[in-house]
């Protein structure tokens, strides 16, 4: 799942980037609320999860983004 979110991260803004937990989408990496709702839907998309809204409303940096993605993710 890590993986997942690091390639959509850097898909969405630029191979380039260094990109770990600490890093911030904002200060960092230049994004704002939208490119950080884009890159939700793409990992809804990709993991077949749903994350409600609320939820996404504080997430600015990478670790956090992890943590809301990983109560959703189902581990079978």
């Amino acid at each position: 799942m890590r993986d997942t979110v690091i390639e959509i991260l850097k898909g969405h803004f630029g191979n380039d980037r260094e990109i770990n937990d600490n890093t911030h989408m904002m200060d960092d990496l230049g994004g704002d609320e939208l490119d950080i709702l884009d890159v939700i839907v793409q990992l809804e998309s990709e993991l077949d999860i749903s994350i409600p809204e609320q939820e996404t409303f504080d997430v600015r940096l990478v670790s956090e983004l992890l943590e809301v993605v990983s109560r959703h993710v189902r581990s079978d």
